[in-house]
């Protein structure tokens, strides 16, 4: 027995190869990135908890498209007298949502939930500190402030339409600190961008608010990348392992398996994990594989249906000649059931089905058969309920097993 693995030169393989470029920051709405705002607005930094939703029409995130949304990063108005805060603040739970939005002029202050158009996605949780004089202010318009920085494994792909950012904070204690915004009275306020606030962590009703200018920090995602992949034999059972670093949209992995002279077959399936930066593990067998060399490749798939090959592995499966009648699977059945069995030499095999009584009826086979493992299939659609036995007969080899239809 012995297992031959085929190696790349590379240590880490990504299914998906694609240019890395710098980080993008991008200011919402963009005609505000070097210009201050004529508003200011308190919520993400309130004593009283809020629930706050920035809307912003797709037209505005063009630079944005197909990019993963990391953070995103507020800055003091130019009204602003000193740095923010004087000293340390922690706030208990600092929780951003993302998802598609409605348009904005369709923005309902009644019902916050139907300003998502499909699911939200939770990218931040958690506690939130804020280090004193972290906000700086003597500028125009005036420094950003830090980024508040998503979830490692809670990739968000901004893939188009119109965006809403969900915050939802309590849990602060200190000063307040109003942020820079855009009036309602702006120009493009309720038709490129929008926003709401409600008072309390879980509101869903409230009022409409000036529109805190936002820094949306944004980056190539990464693709699923592959970083082992290899077999063992045990018997006829061939073990398959393989790791992830990273995956995005990644809907899983069909499993296919070829021999020298053959085209691949799709032999299995393992579902992946979605969007995650975290290593992930995964494990596939292929059991009663017949004797031979085979050659095994995963394709990975996305959930917009586009795929891609990992790079081969070889093994040999070379099983111990035995003689041997395993236990029909399932059992009980209804009304097929497998059977797998193996003879040490090749020669002529019986496997015929019993009564109670001793009566045979049924022949599953009786022929010549070559030396190693093999499976049949016993369709007992013409018998009744009851309890049968199979055996097995070959000139050196016999043995029986018992059964049980339920219908």
């Amino acid at each position: 027995m012995k297992t031959i693995f085929t190696f790349f030169v590379f240590l880490l393989f990504s299914f998906n190869v694609t240019a890395q470029e710098a980080i993008i920051y991008h200011v919402v709405p963009p005609d505000y990135a070097s210009t201050p705002g004529n508003g200011t607005f308190l919520s993400q930094f309130s004593t009283s908890a809020r629930t706050y939703q920035l809307l912003m029409h797709e037209s505005l995130l063009a630079p944005i498209l197909n990019k993963q949304i990391l953070a995103v990063s507020w800055r003091l108005p130019t009204s602003a007298t000193a740095n923010w805060p004087a000293a340390d603040v922690t706030i208990t739970n600092y929780d951003f949502y993302l998802g598609q939005s409605v348009d904005p002029a369709s923005m309902s202050t009644t019902d916050f939930s139907a300003n998502f158009v499909g699911p939200k996605k939770q990218v931040r949780a958690g506690s939130l500190t804020i280090l004193a004089n972290a906000y700086t202010f003597g500028n125009t318009p005036n420094n950003w402030g830090p980024e508040m920085t998503f979830f490692l494994d809670s990739v968000y792909v901004y893939s188009g339409g119109n965006l809403i950012i969900e915050l939802r904070q309590t849990g602060f204690t200190g000063t307040t600190r109003s942020l820079d915004a855009l009036l309602t009275s702006t120009s493009g306020y309720g038709t490129l961008f929008r926003s709401c606030w409600g008072s309390g962590y879980t509101a869903n009703s409230g009022s409409q608010g000036n529109f805190t200018i936002a820094r949306i920090t944004a980056d190539d995602p990464v693709p699923v990348e592959l970083t082992s992949f290899t077999a063992s034999v045990s018997g006829n059972n061939v073990l398959l392992q393989w790791t992830t670093a990273t995956e995005l949209n990644n809907y899983g992995f069909e499993v296919e398996r070829k021999t020298e002279n053959s085209s691949y077959e799709v032999v299995g399936f393992v579902t992946g994990s979605g969007s995650t930066t975290e290593p992930r593990s995964y494990i596939y067998t292929d059991v009663k594989v017949p004797d031979g060399k085979y050659l095994y490749r995963l394709r990975q798939m996305d959930f917009n249906g586009t795929f891609s090959f990992s790079y081969e592995v070889e093994v040999e499966v070379n099983s111990p000649a035995v003689y041997a009648l395993d236990q029909n699977y399932p059992n009980p059945f209804n009304p097929s059931t497998t059977i797998n069995f193996s003879i040490a030499e090749a020669s002529v095999v019986k496997i015929a089905v019993y009564n109670l009584l001793g009566q045979e009826v049924a022949v599953l086979i009786n022929e010549f058969k070559e030396a190693g493992p093999h499976t049949i299939t016993f369709d007992a659609s013409e018998l009744t309920s009851g309890a049968y036995f199979y055996t097995i007969e070959t000139p050196q080899f016999k043995q029986t097993r018992k059964m049980l239809l339920a219908k």
